[in-house]
């Protein structure tokens, strides 16, 4: 079997892109699409973006992690989605997708810019921090919330000094956010009179480990922090270690964008042999 596919990523959130309307691609093997991803022995990718037909929006959004196993929403990645869709011609600039979450808007801005609507989910239980897990006294809890996924937000002093990988981990794993887990953000603030500026390391449910940014991880933090400092100015500029989002959002949290860059990296042919386990 031969697949033809993009390499495509978003500040560093790198994907493997498959136009799938249709509906050859056998999305039900995990161990496949967990192969597919593999840094020396597939394509590798942080996860697997497929485009499909909708039936409520110009094109539907299905996000794979690197484990293999499908998640409701990956805003890098529909970023990205978004990119393909119209170089393939299948959208316009100002355009409608779906995603596990529901229906976003989109809008291609420029040349490899691409701006996506994030949705924050309503919880009726919200978690926030296990009692018996301690932090280093130079990080502290901020907020666990929903914008897809979930996402937990803490605060630290120097991002740079983090054993985002140990503690991220920990944390992804722990006993209090089973049975779906948890992604895990650090954040550093910067704060100016009108503005806070953010940097932000993520630690990734499904590919479980850190990846350059996450998506939906920078706009959780963004909500977070302005929550807590209400800056005047709504665009929260959000450095990673894979590139410069802005998150732009409304005081009821009604309105919350995403913005930031899209390349194509190469585009390619899989050819899939027996025992690829």
């Amino acid at each position: 079997m031969q697949l033809e596919f993009y390499k495509i990523q978003g500040a560093g959130n790198d994907f493997i892109f498959i136009d799938n309307r249709d509906d050859n691609f056998k999305e039900n093997d995990p161990l496949f699409v967990k192969h597919l991803c593999r840094s020396h022995t597939g394509i590798g990718a942080d996860g697997l973006l497929l485009l499909e037909n909708s039936r409520f929006a110009d094109f539907k959004m299905r996000y794979f992690n690197s484990d293999g196993y499908e998640s409701e929403m990956c805003a890098n990645g529909s970023r990205c989605t978004c990119y393909m869709a119209y170089l393939l011609k299948i959208i316009d600039r100002k355009h409608s997708f779906e995603a596990g979450d529901g229906v976003h808007s989109g809008e291609i801005i420029d040349t490899e810019k691409v701006r996506v609507e994030v949705i924050l989910k309503k919880e009726t239980n919200l978690l926030t921090f296990p009692v018996d897990f301690e932090l280093p006294n130079s990080i502290s809890f901020i907020d666990f919330l929903n914008t897809g996924v979930p996402h937990l937000i803490l605060e630290c002093e120097d991002i740079d000094l983090v054993p985002v990988d140990d503690i991220g981990q920990a944390l992804r794993f722990h006993s209090y956010f089973m049975p779906e887990g948890t992604n895990v953000n650090f954040v550093e603030k910067k704060e100016t009179n009108n503005s806070i500026e953010l940097k932000v390391r993520t630690f990734e449910r499904g590919v479980d480990a850190e990846t350059l940014s996450c998506g939906s991880g920078v706009t959780a933090a963004a909500i977070s922090f302005y929550k807590q400092f209400k800056p005047k100015n709504k665009n929260i500029n959000i450095t990673t270690r894979g590139g410069y989002l802005v998150v732009t959002l409304s005081d009821d949290f009604e309105s919350i964008y995403l913005e930031g860059p899209v390349k194509i990296i190469f585009k390619g042919t899989y050819i899939e042999e027996e025992g690829f386990q």
